[in-house]
């Protein structure tokens, strides 16, 4: 049994873990991370059969990473109607997430008190501002150019009701003189502050409270067991993670909603050309609604390669055409069109030792989605902004990796935590991944979780 307790333990080291480290280690000296990064050397108990077509492309070579994160999480999946993703990696899918931020996210605060919602704001823009992203945010101005792409339509100011109109997004990179972009993601913050960690590599497999300590259960890549033992807990490692580590530690048999953004995706031909200066191609703007019941959005991607070379794969019978979409690609643009959360259809439910996840009502999201989809085809159709043709590839209930809302805050539930983002009747039990949101407004929610990871630490600190 391990002698050291340690004051504070931070579980995840993505995106959240590490903003939490960031803040927390301007007032202290060290900070406590766990995580695994290593390569796994014991056989799967299960392969996942994952859609590889509907996988993302920067996810080809790196396959294994996603069984070992099902693996060793003991989460399976009803592969008929989910398409899930996890990856059993440092940074883990902060890694490979869109980089598109939403300007309005007040509307998705107002549950919370006016202090808790000042204080997220507040961190909110912190974060635009030390990591100077690309965009525009009340009076912060670091804006950028779509090339080539009818600039003159996306900062049109009609927006009157029931209409749907454009807005650029906040991009989390920013661009150097030279040209390099450097993108938000864990990297970028672990460069910074890795000498200030105490890193443990390993895989939590479970806690529990004893006393007034939690005694953190942990697997190596030869899933040998180890104890920590600390004061207090901070998981941040990603809701489908969290989500199965406090029900197996609450010991929650019932079935759990996990809230999602339904995603169909679009491939349009454009009028004029689409040109992206950024090597990473990121949503650089938004369709979105001002019918206030009617909350879906729709990020516009310019083509390049790798994505026409994915979608070659999907649809064998492009292949002859090849060439001839290679030389048009710059007219080439997808959407993702994504549905709010209240027409989410994820859940999950212990089976034995295993967390089930499936969904209920695929059809009928479907429908939804195809619905939503027509309504921004003749919106840009009647913009003339592309020519009257599409094609639609739905990839899965789940496929959108906007995981988050099984432990809401301030939810009258064993399931829940406070404003603090403790843990009901745990209060020395932290969640700050997306799991504490309904992001019911909020279509591009991951800079509000690291806001409200920021100001958790601050308190802590």
């Amino acid at each position: 049994m391990p002698n050291k307790i340690n004051d504070i333990l931070v579980v995840g080291s993505g995106l959240s873990g590490l903003t939490f480290a960031e803040e927390y280690l301007k007032k202290n000296k060290k900070i406590n991370i766990i995580s695994p990064d290593f390569k796994p050397k014991t056989k799967l108990n299960y392969k996942p059969k994952l859609d590889y077509k509907a996988l993302p492309p920067q996810f080809k070579k790196n396959f294994n990473k996603i069984e070992d994160y099902f693996d060793y999480n003991k989460i399976e999946f009803n592969k008929k109607n989910c398409n899930l993703l996890g990856s059993l990696e440092f940074g883990g899918l902060s890694n490979y997430w869109g980089l598109q931020i939403d300007k309005d996210i007040k509307n998705d605060l107002n549950f919370l008190t006016k202090n808790t919602k000042k204080n997220i704001l507040k961190c909110f823009k912190e974060i635009i501002q030390e990591k100077s992203l690309l965009g525009e945010f009340n009076n912060y101005k670091n804006d950028f150019k779509i090339n080539d792409f009818n600039e003159n339509k996306i900062n049109e100011k009609n927006k009157s009701k029931n209409q749907l109109f454009f807005e650029k997004s906040i991009l989390a990179m920013k661009e150097k003189k030279n040209k390099n972009i450097n993108k938000l993601v864990p990297k970028l913050i672990y460069e910074k502050i890795k000498k200030k960690i105490i890193f443990h590599n390993f895989f939590v497999d479970s806690i529990e409270k004893k006393k007034n300590l939690i005694y953190v259960n942990c697997i190596n890549d030869k899933k040998k067991k180890k104890v920590l033992i600390t004061k207090k807990i901070v998981l941040a490692s990603g809701t489908l993670a969290t989500t199965r580590l406090i029900m197996d530690y609450l010991k929650i048999n019932k079935e759990v909603a996990i809230k999602h953004h339904p995603r169909l995706i679009s491939v349009y031909l454009a009028r004029k050309k689409i040109i992206s200066n950024f090597d990473f191609t990121p949503g650089l703007f938004q369709i979105k609604s001002n019918n206030k019941k009617e909350i879906f959005s729709a990020d516009i991607r310019p083509a390049n390669e790798t994505i026409l070379n994915m979608a070659l794969k999907i649809y064998n019978i492009l292949n002859p055409l090849k060439f001839l979409l290679l030389l048009f690609k710059n007219h080439i643009f997808f959407s993702n069109n994504l549905l709010g959360s209240k027409f989410s259809d994820l859940y999950i439910k212990k089976e034995k030792n295993i967390f089930f996840i499936y969904s209920k009502q695929k059809k009928k999201t479907l429908i939804k989605l195809k619905n939503k989809q027509r309504q921004i085809f003749d919106f840009l159709k009647k913009k003339k902004i592309i020519y009257p043709i599409f094609k639609n590839f739905f990839p899965g209930i789940g496929a959108d990796y906007h995981y988050f809302g099984s432990i809401q805050m301030n939810k009258n539930d064993k399931l829940s935590v406070n404003e603090n983002c403790q843990l009901k009747n745990n209060k020395s039990i932290y969640i700050t991944d997306g799991s504490v949101f309904n992001f019911k407004k909020n279509l591009y929610p991951y800079a509000v979780v690291m806001a409200n990871t920021k100001r958790i630490a601050k308190k802590l600190s």
